[in-house]
């Protein structure tokens, strides 16, 4: 798909990701494309929780799967359901099928490796900006004659869990107890429990060991 500049204008885009080079490099990808287009930065999580907030107007989100403050696809899970009219491009170093796959069904609607260039970054902003999707050409070939439809029915349930229970989740699959998830997250060991209960419930799973068995192959950090 051809980018006309002329189409519609541009205001704002939100790049997120915690490496400054990084950051640098997708202004710049940006910037060239839309000149007049104001970038804003965050670093962590938090960080951008309050860009968010100050400029929910913003006609894109360029989101890193790995920030401090962010587990896995919790924060993109959040984005997606505090600001569902907000597109979203995922970015990652990480570009396996899988994790392409979960980032389209945690509802991004694009996604760029980290190691592509300058024109593919621009190319993936642009498509999605226009009202399309873009994920890499391999994605639809070799993704679904890989993971079968009880995968995807399954990420599609994980995608379902609150951003709060998806770091219950990885912390279970990492093989934590609730005292220890209890204490790293600074909450109550009831507050655990009730995350444990929905999780399973969510999931159609009866016992941790069955929900650990079922997310297995699904990227939870």
């Amino acid at each position: 798909m051809n980018w006309d500049p002329a189409q519609f204008t541009v205001d704002k885009i939100i790049i997120a990701d915690d490496h400054p080079m990084f950051r640098d490099a997708l202004r710049q990808a940006m910037s060239s494309s839309h000149a007049d287009c104001q970038i804003i930065e965050a670093e962590s999580s938090e960080s951008l929780r309050l860009q968010l907030r100050e400029h929910h107007d913003a006609d894109l989100l360029v989101l890193d799967l790995n920030m401090p403050g962010v587990e896995g696809f919790s924060a993109l899970a959040y984005v997606q359901k505090k600001y569902p009219d907000l597109p979203i491009i995922m970015i990652s170093a990480n570009d396996k099928p899988e994790t392409i796959m979960h980032a389209k069904h945690f509802g991004a609607l694009g996604f760029v490796s980290k190691s592509a260039s300058i024109q593919e970054i621009r190319r993936g902003v642009n498509t999605v900006l226009q009202g399309d999707t873009h994920f890499p050409y391999q994605f639809n070939e070799q993704l679904y004659q890989k993971l079968d439809d009880t995968l995807a029915e399954t990420t599609r349930q994980v995608a379902e869990l609150t951003p709060q229970q998806l770091k219950v989740l990885g912390m279970i699959k990492q093989g934590l107890l609730n005292k220890q998830i209890a204490y790293d997250l600074d909450i109550s060991e009831a507050t655990v429990k009730a995350h444990v209960t929905a999780i399973m419930r969510k999931l159609g799973v009866n016992n941790r060991t069955q929900a650990v068995m079922k997310v297995a192959n699904i990227e939870i950090h």
